[in-house]
């Protein structure tokens, strides 16, 4: 991950240079040789770096050599980000400061840079001491590079053909393959779940997802969601499990657990209790990696469907339909004999198969494909090396954005249900999408490339056929945890543990809680993400601090959507002025307090089913950098501040509400006619509707969307 993320910086790095330090901002003297040094130096270790990430698989020191690298990155990083966000944020302080107050100026291309003595220029001082502080740092890792005998690789970018379609791996897995992880066996439930003669033979079917750890509160809500049965008033495992019982008494179900591996008889026993009184005929299919989950379970030897490897055979099958797809015959008949041997390399386990022929529709020569099958990988003594061995050629053979974004996914938990677009926001609000107006392209096509890489699965599509949303398997998620394991960290959070403590230096963090009452964490200041994660539906489940003193300083991404919060402090909120993305969606917040305003960098900003949310804040006009605005669900909005006009920056707005009586604080029809400046690109609903004059109002309203909406 070392190379993405020096590629994350060099962007910042020219933009700094080219469009602040140009200037030469004498207060800050040095600061520009200094950025200049600092990119040099990242270059040059850029170029080591393919070779360094497979060495360190093997080599302890290297690994180490890249630890300290990443440190290092993080840091300047952090570094950077300060220095955009003062002068951000003096170029919006200026517009509002006193005219007698003393400033101190600089020109710049497009306005005038404003500092207020002394606090801005004694800040901007710290920062340019930190920025030297990182360059030595910088500078002692790049010479240390000798001692480990790295060679530059220059790495020929990977070219994709342009094809017509995704392929739908979908179609390659109907075999009843069984084993251990990756040899199908969700694969099977599936197609035996959505077999019509299961369709047409159970009233009831269920589909969970329980991974580890067996969390019975959230698997009992996941069942009642399933059984589309309300649960908002429960607060109890107990509660659930009886609202469970009363909803499938008497009806002939089939419950299908994917992936258990709690072991515990106990747990299981109370689990299973309510599913007693169901009608004659009903079943519960699990799957698992682990022969004893099954014992525990008291299910006769039989009946335990113990799934074998695949023939070489079948494992080519699935191979070539994604290796040869769109090949002509000759390039077929040409890398015939080298793709059988590949195919041999994945040892009967469909996944594995599909993910290196994934990996191989890419590789365009023979050569090319030699090198997969020789790649030293293949002999490496580490067991856990060789297990992800097929995985990691695709990781390996990923561009540094690509790769970069495919390791960010290990932040959510297994099974997580991802969305295209909410995925994309969040690796903007990282910077791996870089400081570019077209980002969201970017994001787009990155998504697309890691899909025909086999990557992710179980996609969703819109009318058009337009992946949307999809899954990532839970070996391709244990893959990103161990390419992470020194960045990312999971916890679970229950009574127990209500306060957790963070230790070494993470940087991106997610809790899944279901203690009733759980205080905010404690993390380091290192932080760039925080996810929170409850299956607990108790109202005041996460207690928010006033204020955090530091901690969450340098934070990016915060969702802690369905939390249980009702009330956000503003100060804790104004001190994340490093934030681009936060996510409140689902919680019951009445209002956002104003201090949401000062977020200068934010860029997404989730409110989507905030079911009591009656205003938004009056100073969004301050969020000059907000390009996404969710609010669909938000019924209780009286209207739209007016300052949501002046946002130029602005392409998602999925949700306008019309005032009564063209209330003078709410965005109006006319402003809204005057918002053809801004990038708007969907509006998904329209509330209000009736507060328009005509029809004819409501047709250039359509317009301005400029796509087809809902009118409530």
């Amino acid at each position: 991950m070392a190379d993405a993320l020096i590629s994350v910086l060099l962007d910042p790095l020219i933009s700094i240079t080219t469009e602040f330090l140009i200037q030469e901002v004498k207060l800050v003297k040095g600061v520009k040789e200094e950025v200049s040094s600092l990119k040099s130096t990242l270059v040059a270790i850029k170029d080591v770096l393919e070779g360094a990430e497979k060495r360190q698989l093997e080599d302890p020191r290297v690994r180490h050599w890249l630890d300290q690298l990443r440190d290092v990155s993080y840091d300047i990083d952090n570094v950077l980000d300060e220095w955009n966000t003062e002068i951000l944020t003096s170029e919006i302080q200026k517009q509002k400061a006193p005219a007698s107050k003393k400033k101190v100026c600089f020109p710049l291309p497009s306005s005038c840079f404003c500092l207020s003595q002394p606090k801005k220029v004694g800040i901007l001082h710290k920062v340019a001491h930190e920025i030297k502080k990182r360059n030595e740092t910088l500078e002692r890792i790049d010479k240390e590079k000798r001692y480990y005998s790295l060679e530059t690789i220059k790495v020929v970018p990977n070219k994709r053909r342009e094809t017509t379609s995704l392929v739908d791996v979908s179609e390659f897995l109907y075999h009843p393959y069984c084993g251990d992880g990756g040899i199908g066996k969700t694969t099977l439930a599936q197609l035996a779940f959505n077999d019509e003669k299961v369709l047409a033979n159970f009233d009831e079917r269920i589909w969970v997802c329980v991974s580890e750890p067996f969390d019975e509160i959230g698997i009992a809500k996941a069942i009642l969601q399933e059984l589309k049965v309300g649960f908002q008033d429960l607060h109890t495992l107990q509660a659930l499990l009886q609202r469970i019982r009363e909803s499938i008494e008497g009806k002939k179900f089939l419950l299908v657990l994917d992936d258990v591996w709690t072991e515990d008889r106990e747990v299981w026993e109370q689990f299973i209790q309510p599913f007693r009184p169901g009608a004659a005929g009903s079943k519960i299919l699990i799957t698992t990696r682990k022969h004893k989950v099954a014992t525990m379970m008291d299910v006769p030897t039989p009946m335990i469907i113990n799934l074998e490897l695949l023939s070489e055979e079948h494992c080519w099958s699935i191979f070539r339909q994604l290796a040869f797809f769109e090949r002509n015959g000759e390039d077929r008949q040409q890398l015939e004999e080298i793709g059988k041997k590949i195919a041999i390399k994945c040892k009967g386990l469909p996944l594995q198969a599909k993910t290196l022929g994934g990996l191989m529709r890419f590789k365009e020569t023979k050569r090319d494909w030699e090198d997969v099958l020789s790649d030293q990988i293949w002999e490496s003594h580490d067991e856990k090396i060789k297990y992800f061995a097929p995985f990691l050629l695709s990781y390996y053979d990923l561009p540094p954005l690509e790769k970069r974004c495919f390791s960010y996914c290990s932040v959510f938990p297994k099974d997580y249900a991802f969305r295209r677009d909410e995925l994309i926001e969040m690796w903007m609000s990282q910077g791996y999408l870089s400081r570019h107006k077209n980002s969201e392209t970017r994001g787009q096509n990155c998504f697309k490339n890691l899909a025909m890489q086999c990557l992710f699965q179980d996609f969703r599509k819109d009318d058009d056929g337009s992946i949307v949303g999809c899954k990532m398997h839970d070996i391709l998620h244990d893959l990103a945890q161990f390419l992470t394991k020194n960045d990312c960290s999971t916890m679970k959070v229950d009574k127990e543990n209500t306060q957790p403590h963070i230790v070494g230096k993470v940087r991106h963090l997610t809790l899944l809680f279901t203690a009733d009452r759980v205080e905010f964490p404690t993390p380091m200041r290192n932080l760039h993400s925080l996810f929170i994660f409850s299956s607990n539906p108790s109202a005041s489940a996460l207690r928010l601090p006033h204020q955090t003193s530091g901690p969450l300083r340098y934070l990016r991404t915060l969702n802690i959507r369905e939390s249980g919060i009702s009330w956000l402090p503003g100060q804790l909120i104004g001190e994340l002025r490093h934030l681009r993305y936060l996510d409140l969606s689902g919680t019951g917040l009445e209002e956002l307090p104003d201090e949401v305003c000062d977020l200068c960098n934010l860029q997404t900003l989730r409110l989507e089913q905030c079911c009591f949310l009656e205003r938004l804040a009056e100073g969004m006009g301050r969020l000059v950098n907000l390009r996404h605005l969710h609010i669909s669900g938000c019924f209780e909005l009286k209207g739209l501040p007016k300052g949501i006009g002046r946002l130029t920056q602005l392409r998602t707005l999925d949700m306008v509400v019309i005032p009564e009586n063209n209330h003078e604080e709410y965005v109006s029809m006319g402003d809204l006619e005057k918002m053809n400046h801004l990038q708007l690109e969907s509006a998904a609903h329209i509330i209000g509707c009736g507060n328009l004059k005509s029809l004819s109002e409501a047709e250039k309203l359509a317009g301005l969307m400029r796509r087809e909406i809902k009118f409530d």
